[in-house]
């Protein structure tokens, strides 16, 4: 989670890949001295992704948990797409690959936050606003 929240506060400000990479580094040289892990141990799955809504959008006390099974992630927001879809006059069509749900994660990671912001950048026609009303949704 140390990383993830790392990777969430510093990593998604950066703007070129070489800085990503060094911050990394960075984390995975102080998990090794701190923690005394490995990045093997560190990275059983291809990412790191915590969120609170893969039990239920319902309720006030979600657990924000690590997301190890990415394949029932992407299964379970689409799930969330098609709740969307059946109370909308013009349902969105997305293709939610594992990016796009990662992003999804990000938002509702925002959202969750008290007066939590942030600036979506993309070009026309990335989904930007797609995600986020989807994001919303699934943060009620």
């Amino acid at each position: 989670m140390w990383i993830h929240e790392n990777k969430r506060v510093f990593g998604d400000r950066m703007i070129s890949q070489e800085d990503r990479d060094t911050l990394d580094g960075l984390l995975n040289e102080e998990a090794a001295n701190t923690f005394k892990l490995t990045r093997d141990q560190i990275y059983v799955t291809e990412r790191i992704i915590f969120g609170d809504y893969i039990n239920g959008i319902d309720g006030d006390n979600k657990p924000y948990i690590w997301i190890q099974d990415l394949k029932d992630l992407v299964k379970k927001i689409e799930g969330y797409l098609e709740d969307f879809n059946s109370g909308q006059k013009n349902p969105m069509k997305l293709i939610l690959f594992l990016d796009a749900c990662d992003h999804v994660s990000r938002i509702c990671r925002i959202l969750r936050a008290p007066q939590g912001n942030a600036f979506l950048l993309g070009v026309g026609g990335s989904g930007r606003q797609s995600l986020a009303k989807l994001a919303s949704y699934m943060s009620n």
